[in-house]
């Protein structure tokens, strides 16, 4: 199976990767750290016109047309520059609504003037569930992830309260969980467990999106600082460092992209490498991000610089739709392809 990208597809990163570095500069969204909303709404309206929120949507439910396998170069692409926002619930919001005939919905989100808000259900203790939401501030929508269902609710029925968050571009919230009988569109059964493992795959194409982008940035680093006269990345150790993120990431990326095309292929064996390739990405994001930011000496420690983004956006990303120990309960489950 041939898992590099096509002509086609480079060119989708290309134009992905220009957008990202002209619009979601790191340095520049500083501002918005601890901001209840972080990306403006013209910029959203921006990032819809250029099909981001429908690339893997059939036309005949008015995406863009592509499929799984280059939405999942688009999250590696977020992943890569640890890009804020509500990009996943929003995609994954779309496909909900156009699967399920809600054409005026689906058509909303898609324009960029309904985004979706990622909500997740959370138990502190038995029979005390609520939700953990994400980028709620601006949201028409919310897309409430369940044990058996997801649901796409309209966010004023969410009762939420700030929530500390870990990332300061990442504003979460919490809820009581809201009745779910009444909901603009729910999906449950095969097609919820379908629509979940999609969202799987491309939490886990931004994981291994960090794990690239840090890797990237400490050989870049290595190359250019100097310490007695020579580059940094001459001495064993951080040679060493940087070849280890070097096959992290690349492990990563192709454990996703197999994962997205055998989901896509409805093969057999999707859900064991879905699982396997998240807590792979997992793995090596967090792994990468930690061992950046080492590689980086005193600078990387401080505000000013953007190492410490990765760490805190690879913690973020592990615990969404599932934790690691969550991942690896379901792959104990799946039967190993043979």
């Amino acid at each position: 199976m041939d898992l590099l990208p096509t002509p086609e597809q480079d060119e989708i990163v290309a134009t992905v990767r220009a957008q990202l570095e002209s619009d979601f500069d790191l340095h520049g969204l500083a501002r918005s750290d601890g901001a209840s909303r972080v990306i403006d709404p013209e910029l959203w309206v921006r990032c819809a016109e250029l099909g981001w929120f429908g690339l893997g949507l059939e036309e005949s439910l008015g995406g863009v047309g592509y499929g799984l396998a280059e939405e999942t170069l688009l999250f590696e692409q977020l992943g890569r520059h640890a890009t804020p926002g509500p990009f996943l619930a929003t995609v994954l919001g779309a496909r909900l609504a156009a699967e399920t005939g809600a054409a005026d919905v689906t058509a909303a989100i898609l324009d960029g003037s309904a985004p979706v808000a990622l909500a997740e259900v959370e138990a502190a203790a038995p029979g005390d569930a609520h939700l953990r939401i994400s980028d709620l501030d601006g949201a028409a929508y919310a897309l409430v992830v369940t044990a058996d269902r997801i649901v796409l609710l309209d966010a004023a029925a969410l009762d939420a309260a700030p929530l500390e968050s870990l990332d300061l571009l990442v504003p979460l919230s919490t809820s009581p969980l809201p009745d779910l009988s009444d909901p603009v569109a729910t999906l449950a059964g095969d097609a919820s467990d379908r629509l979940r493992l999609r969202g799987t795959v491309l939490v886990g194409a931004q994981l291994a999106g960090i794990a690239t982008g840090t890797a990237e940035q400490s050989v870049a680093y290595a190359v250019d600082r100097e310490q007695f006269g020579v580059p940094i990345g001459s001495f064993q150790a951080v040679k060493h460092r940087c070849a280890d993120m070097a096959v992290r990431a690349e492990a990563a990326t192709s454990s996703i992209r197999l994962a997205a095309l055998a989901l896509a292929g409805r093969r057999p064996e999707a859900g064991f490498l879905v699982e396997a390739a998240r807590v792979v990405a997992t793995d090596a994001a967090v792994a990468n991000s930690q061992t950046n930011v080492f590689n980086h000496g005193g600078i990387g420690f401080t505000w000013e610089h953007t190492a410490h983004r990765y760490v805190t956006r690879a913690q973020i990303l592990s615990r969404t739709l599932g934790d690691r120990h969550a991942h690896l309960a379901a792959l104990l489950e799946e039967t190993a392809p043979c």
